[in-house]
């Protein structure tokens, strides 16, 4: 962010990408057809909100919720 936020301006919103590791030793396939590998990549999305009324922070997860099944949805993907 690199400055001071402000009440008056809209809640902040940030969307990173790291690179995990998973340490656990398996097959490398689910029973299910997914498969497991020890690298990947995610992205994950942080907000900050204000608690003026107390509903910011829920208001803020609903509509990270809705930009997550608007992409998994375009994708093709299903979720849950």
């Amino acid at each position: 962010f690199g400055a001071p936020l402000s009440r008056a301006s809209p809640p902040a919103r940030v969307a990173c990408s790291s690179t995990c590791y998973r340490t656990e030793t398996d097959t490398g396939q689910e029973p299910w057809g997914l498969y497991r590998v020890h690298q990947f990549t995610k992205v994950e999305m942080f907000g900050v909100t204000a608690a003026e009324r107390g509903t910011e922070s829920d208001e803020l997860l609903g509509e990270f919720l809705g930009l997550q099944k608007e992409i998994f949805s375009e994708l093709g993907l299903h979720y849950r």
